[in-house]
């Protein structure tokens, strides 16, 4: 009989330790839904729960979509480890809009991809190659429960696709489905320009491959921020963040018996006439041992359109990454 090897598990391990937000090795699966997406939440020290008014909102906090007055479409690319492989990266696409006066809705596209593996025999001849991923389709909506108060829920279909069943030793195909929801409350207190918010993500039945006995439960977190714009006139916009992130995934799963601690986000943005922003941000987790400022910029043209980029760290170890996000507001 021939046997065959797969290295695709070894890589997805490394990359759940080694993301800045991951959570404890064992602790979560689909890595690719705790990466941040937007590279202007991304240079704020990932503190956007109380912000949410682009696409991203779909991710970050569904009731953020409840103040949106038109079209928004958010992409975000980047390569998660550059100084190591070149076609393992994360893309996002979504796209929110108003629905009348009942609220907004979204949709919104993750894909992760761990690139291109070889099949070999137990010789370690190669056999053929094959290409390992992961994505969710998401679908949200929200409305306004009071002129200042928004509440909004997504829902998520997961795909995990490590391997197909001819290249694997027990001739099993290495891919789970999952589905997931999100909730979300963003509450906007005017007068004093702050911001409030509260997400809890993914909550859902755990992703198994084989059988329910051998599963990964999904990486379920609670987001609580607030939001204060400082400085607010023709020529400058100040925004300062403060989020706490708690991962869940101890309370809902039994066999995780590790309460992780929390995550400290924080993060400011300074805009200039509206035409250019500057971010620089910082993420505390005592946990991963992971502690490191993060930074970026926005160039934006006539409210329109909005070219952003961030530099966040990874593992001590690793090149800090950068990621680019395109929006367009129409």
């Amino acid at each position: 009989m021939m046997h065959r090897r797969l290295w695709v598990g070894a890589l997805l391990v490394f990359l759940i330790a080694a993301h800045e937000n991951a959570f404890a090795v064992g602790e979560s699966g689909v890595p690719s839904l705790t990466i941040p997406p937007g590279a202007r939440p991304n240079g704020m020290g990932e503190a956007f729960v109380a912000v949410s008014d682009d696409a991203t909102a779909q991710w970050w906090n569904a009731g953020g979509l409840a103040f949106t007055q038109q079209r928004n479409l958010a992409f975000m690319h980047s390569q998660l480890v550059p100084d190591l492989a070149s076609d393992v990266y994360y893309e996002f696409l979504g796209y929110s809009q108003r629905a009348g006066n009942v609220g907004a809705w979204g949709i919104s596209l993750i894909y992760l991809t761990y690139g291109e593996s070889i099949a070999t025999d137990a010789s370690g001849n190669p056999l053929r190659a094959f290409t390992s991923w992961e994505g969710s389709l998401s679908a949200s909506f929200a409305m306004n429960l009071a002129d200042n108060l928004g509440a909004g829920a997504s829902l998520k279909f997961i795909r995990v696709d490590l391997a197909p069943a001819d290249v694997t030793q027990d001739q099993v195909e290495g891919a789970g489905t999952s589905f997931a929801a999100d909730l979300g409350l963003l509450w906007k207190i005017p007068s004093q320009r702050l911001n409030f918010g509260l997400a809890v993500t993914n909550m859902g039945p755990n992703l198994a491959f084989i059988d329910r006995e051998q599963s990964d439960p999904l990486p379920t977190t609670a987001r609580v921020g607030t939001a204060w714009t400082a400085i607010a006139d023709d020529v400058s916009n100040l925004i300062v963040t403060a989020d706490v992130e708690q991962s869940l995934v101890w309370l809902l799963d039994d066999e995780v018996d590790t309460r992780r601690s929390e995550i400290w986000h924080a993060g400011v943005e300074y805009r200039y006439v509206n035409l250019l922003a500057g971010r620089f941000g910082y993420v505390y987790d005592d946990d991963g041992d992971f502690n490191d400022p993060t930074y970026g910029l926005g160039f934006i043209y006539k409210d329109k359109l909005s070219l952003d980029y961030a530099n966040v760290p990874q593992a001590e170890t690793l090149e800090r990454v950068h990621r680019w996000s395109l929006y367009i507001m129409f």
